[in-house]
């Protein structure tokens, strides 16, 4: 490669490298050794650890609810979102009647934002809302003066279902666009046999778009521990909705910086902690999916 060549490709590398160093790689690594240090102590220290450790065996901890409903989040998001996402994107791929306007208003929610989406949710299931209303007429019991996210039964319930809706739209239009990849020959042939809808569902179209659904679940695992804007948006100040993401950023927007720098310095600590467990479990599920399936050249 000629010198203005290589001028002109670090150029344009200059910026994205700058914002990674400097928004990602700093930060980051100031955290690491926040993790290890307290204001009480000199040099490096494991008391935050320590304070982790003691959070996790706390009966009715914060920490350990944070945990179990991460783990309940992504699960639901793996086992149920995912399948009934690639599923309408398939239905849509058919060319059923009205697949442009479905297309659109599956969509919706991911171009009108988060806050007035929540803000739209939040009217949706809030006391004197159209979901209390539909409640009282199937004679369920509804709260009417906490509401389904003031609630502290149903608050992470109400997150997991707005955030089910809120992620259709990006997901099926990247699983949709997988399909439009695949030749419609082998759909015609493929009926042309007797293959009937679910079997060209399950035998085609999803082997076939495997590396897309792949790659969907390794950013899906990526974000397991940092994943905290449907908690935030809904019911911040809800104990039993916590995540681990809101967690760690609760410490520090919400606890009061009276202790100095000890309030950072423990959300440090849990993050360094789950960002261990998290490295390795995104990489298990990269590997363990592409076994599953091998990468298809058609």
């Amino acid at each position: 490669m000629r010198a203005s060549g290589l001028v002109f490709v670090w150029t344009m590398l200059a910026i994205p490298i700058a914002q990674f160093i400097v928004f990602w790689l700093v930060p980051n690594f100031d955290s690491l050794l926040m993790a290890f240090q307290n204001p009480s102590v000199d040099g490096l220290t494991f008391m935050n650890f320590q304070r982790f450790w003691h959070e996790l065996t706390l009966p009715n901890s914060t920490l350990v609810i944070a945990i179990e409903n991460t783990l309940i989040y992504f699960a639901v998001h793996i086992f149920i979102g995912m399948p009934i996402v690639v599923f309408i994107a398939f239905v849509l791929f058919k060319n059923v009647p009205g697949g442009k306007f479905f297309r659109v208003l599956f969509y919706l929610p991911s171009i009108v934002g988060g806050p007035v989406t929540a803000g739209i949710y939040r009217y949706l299931v809030s006391t004197g809302g159209p979901v209390e209303a539909i409640l009282t007429w199937m004679h369920i019991p509804f709260d009417s003066q906490l509401g389904l996210l003031g609630n502290p039964e149903t608050a992470f319930l109400m997150c997991i279902i707005y955030s089910l809706w809120t992620g259709v739209g990006i997901n099926m239009i990247m699983f949709y666009g997988a399909l439009n990849r695949i030749p419609k020959e082998i759909f015609e042939s493929a009926k042309m046999d007797g293959a009937g809808f679910w079997r060209q569902f399950a035998q085609i179209a999803v082997p076939l778009i495997w590396p897309t659904i792949t790659t969907m679940l390794v950013f899906l695992m990526s974000s397991i521990f940092t994943t905290y804007s449907c908690v935030m948006l809904l019911c911040p100040q809800t104990p039993q909705a916590d995540m681990i993401g809101w967690y760690i950023v609760r410490y520090t927007v919400y606890t009061s910086n009276a202790a100095g720098d000890e309030v950072l310095n423990y959300p440090a600590a849990v993050g360094f902690v789950f960002t261990l467990i998290g490295f390795p479990l995104t990489l298990l599920v990269k590997k363990v999916c592409e076994k599953i399936s091998s990468t298809v050249e058609y």
